[in-house]
């Protein structure tokens, strides 16, 4: 996944994620697709939401949705 993450492919770190069942891999392609423009991509917004709700990492998505209302408010 690491080096994915460094590869910097967005779609083959999604697939990756999606289809792994570990909690570790779903927060790193959580946190990386933070940093993407995913305030004007619905897709990469919902695969965060879902990345962070497989991985019951509720603070992080907690902290996520703040900044969501941050950025739109």
């Amino acid at each position: 996944m690491k080096c994915l993450l460094k590869s910097g492919d967005t779609d083959k770190i999604i697939f990756f994620a999606g289809v792994s069942r570990t909690r570790d891999i779903y927060i790193l392609a959580a946190n990386y697709l933070q940093n993407l423009d995913w305030h004007s991509d619905a897709a990469v917004m919902k695969n965060i939401v879902a990345f962070y709700t497989k991985a019951k990492a509720f603070e992080n998505l907690a902290s996520f949705y703040d900044m969501c209302a941050q950025v739109r408010g």
